[in-house]
């Protein structure tokens, strides 16, 4: 009864995060009742949906606030039947039409990872990230001028302006500088992506900026 309610009763683009705190004059209690994340389509994220109606060059997808979405038929599934359901990477195609494929990508929106270049024009550089269409990362995303067949960290976004998924080298606009969640002890991803004179630069959990001292490597 409680999860029919808020179908019926919240819209939230991402998930549903249900918390409640209890803080008295001198002591905090914090608790989550639960996390519950909705597998709705979201353009560079994978998630599961119905199989809408199914025709020569394809089927249709279910996609929600998105409408239908055209998954082509290469990357359909053996078997699939209307109502199936089935998992979907969703991106824009070369014109600009969203499109969902059951390859897996390298990396996602709100994501870091290390991809190589496979060619660069007047544009950027475009990178390998799994999928047939590479991802671009304009030259204004660039820290120093990239170069085909070299592989570089980069943070993977929806641009605000055009909603088309690119890639940045810039990446410490896109750290999260909230580090509540993260405590003394606890152990973490990390991804190491630059040298300063104190030791490496880290990425936490994919999402926080960190340091790792010299001295203790």
């Amino acid at each position: 009864f409680l999860i029919q309610w808020f179908q019926n009763n919240i819209e939230i683009d991402l998930s549903y995060r249900i918390s409640t705190f209890y803080q008295p004059k001198k002591k905090r209690i914090g608790f989550l009742l639960f996390t519950w994340t909705l597998p709705i389509a979201i353009p560079g994220k994978s998630c599961t949906l119905n199989i809408v109606k199914i025709l020569d060059f394809g089927v249709y997808l279910d996609g929600e606030q998105l409408g239908e979405i055209l998954m082509p038929m290469k990357w359909v599934p053996e078997g699939c039947r209307p109502d199936d359901q089935v998992e979907v990477f969703i991106y824009f195609d070369s014109e600009d039409r969203l499109i969902a494929t059951t390859q897996k990508p390298l990396a996602q929106v709100g994501e870091f990872a290390l991809l190589k270049v496979k060619a660069v024009n007047e544009i950027g550089a475009f990178l390998d990230w799994g999928l047939e269409k590479d991802l671009l990362v304009p030259f204004r995303e660039q820290k120093t001028k990239m170069i085909a067949d070299r592989s570089y960290l980069v943070y993977i976004y929806a641009d605000p302006k055009t909603g088309r998924l690119t890639g940045s080298a810039k990446l410490e606009q896109f750290f999260d500088r909230d580090t509540d969640e993260l405590e003394a002890g606890h152990e973490v991803d990390l991804i190491i992506w630059a040298k300063s004179d104190l030791g490496y630069k880290a990425i936490i959990n994919n999402r926080y900026e960190g340091l790792i001292y010299d001295g203790d490597i």
